[in-house]
């Protein structure tokens, strides 16, 4: 079996919540997920005004989770903040989709021409 061919187990939840010490602060555990994820969330979270602190880890390889820890400045709570970030990630992805699609039939168009 070569190494690509390795299933990763799937994870028995999508999302686990771990409470910080106030609702400004909290670890989620995404499940399933990777650094794909990650990175791209904490990188929005932190461009949002409200974002104290935001960090991701992959506890090991072999597991097949996220966890993202959030903290806020408390005028919202961790988790409407974590909401936030995900819908500004999903405009922001559903944007790109939309400019590539837009390129690749200007490309195709050209080559029609040519």
């Amino acid at each position: 079996m070569a190494v690509n061919e390795v299933k990763l187990p799937s994870a028995t939840e999508k999302l686990q919540v771990k409470a910080g010490q106030t609702e400004a602060a909290a670890t989620f555990i995404l499940g399933d997920e990777d650094h794909t994820l990650g990175n791209s969330l904490r990188h929005v979270l932190m461009q949002s005004a409200g974002t104290d602190f935001c960090g991701y880890a992959v506890p090991h390889p072999s597991e097949p989770y996220v966890h993202l820890r959030l903290q806020t400045d408390g005028e919202q709570t961790a988790t409407a903040m974590l909401r936030h970030g995900l819908l500004e990630l999903s405009e922001c992805c559903d944007h790109l989709d939309s400019v590539f699609d837009d390129a690749f039939k200007d490309f195709e168009s050209k080559q029609m021409d040519a």
